[in-house]
């Protein structure tokens, strides 16, 4: 393969990005120790027995439950930590980055609806107050919401990138 075969090194800008991945990649891993340590705090002390076993599994499930907004967010950071990786070889407009674009503009609204809506609801009515949906709609949520819609929009210009590289490239 001669010098002028192989594909030219990503731009300055584009490299800068892999350090993104790899910040992504620790913040995961505190917030994995984060979720990890209220889950044992919640359960982690308990002996199952033959006795108790059904309020150790009702801790742990409830303890999931309020960590789930966490393990979305999660999930989005590895998303992004791909994304950002891929972006750093120099891979841009590209079908992964784009599913990992609406992968995480989606888990961030759904995060927001986890928030708000999804455990204030189900831990009311695992509580036994059972009073319906409830809402604990704040700033937090409602921006996460907001930047999920505007991956979410950031997504369809990518789309619309690779669809334009794509005709492109077949013109050359």
């Amino acid at each position: 393969m001669t010098r002028s075969d192989a594909s030219p090194p990503p731009a300055s800008a584009l490299r800068d990005t892999s350090w993104l991945s790899i910040a992504a990649i620790v913040l995961i891993v505190m917030m994995l120790g984060s979720v990890a340590a209220d889950m044992t705090g919640k359960v982690g002390t308990r002996i199952v027995t033959q006795e108790n076993w059904k309020d150790v599994l009702q801790a742990f499930l409830l303890a999931l439950l309020v960590n789930t907004p966490t393990l979305i967010i999660i999930g989005v950071l590895g998303d992004f930590a791909g994304l950002f990786s891929r972006t750093g070889e120099g891979e841009v407009f590209s079908d992964r980055n784009l599913k990992a674009l609406r992968n995480a503009g989606g888990g961030l609204i759904w995060a927001a609806a986890a928030s708000a809506i999804i455990v204030p609801t189900v831990l009311s009515w695992t509580t036994g107050d059972g009073r319906g949906f409830i809402w604990h709609i704040n700033d937090l949520a409602l921006g996460t919401a907001a930047m999920g819609a505007a991956i979410l929009g950031l997504s369809h210009v990518l789309a619309e990138g690779i669809r334009l590289k794509a005709e492109s490239d077949q013109i050359i």
